[in-house]
């Protein structure tokens, strides 16, 4: 495959259709949009040259959308938000599951009545009798 014919700001822009001045926010909604039309999984019904083209196509856009989103100027300080040391872990999902506070404070209610429940069974005294009232 023969190496991709540079390609100016200018043009990169004009291919996603934006302002050469984009932000990466709006060059990435332009390439994503095109992208939908363009890229050749999404053309079933294509033979293999129509194919081909839609794939050339399709590495055009990519090209220009990395071109457009490293060039851009961007706020050093931002930048420094986005710096990730090599060697930290990913971050990590939210969990969903056990561990609520409403989970702890059940969990530790069934742990106390438990502990009274072993208490009494080891003094022989039983398990206590609810209170009942003569009085319907």
């Amino acid at each position: 495959m023969p190496a991709a014919a540079p390609m100016s700001r200018d043009d990169a822009a004009a291919l996603l259709g934006v302002p050469a001045d984009a932000d990466p926010a709006a060059v990435q909604h332009a390439y994503l949009r095109a992208a939908r039309r363009t890229h050749p999984d999404l053309l079933t019904d294509a033979d293999e040259t129509e194919r081909r083209a839609a794939a050339d196509a399709f590495d055009a856009l990519t090209r220009a959308r990395d071109l457009l989103v490293e060039s851009a100027p961007v706020d050093p300080l931002q930048r420094a938000t986005w710096a990730v040391r090599p060697d930290a872990p990913p971050p990590r999902a939210p969990q969903r599951g056990l561990g609520g506070p409403l989970v702890v404070l059940a969990l530790l209610g069934f742990l106390l009545m438990g502990i009274v429940v072993a208490e009494h069974a080891l003094l022989g005294q039983g398990v206590p009798a609810p209170a009942v009232s003569a009085n319907p």
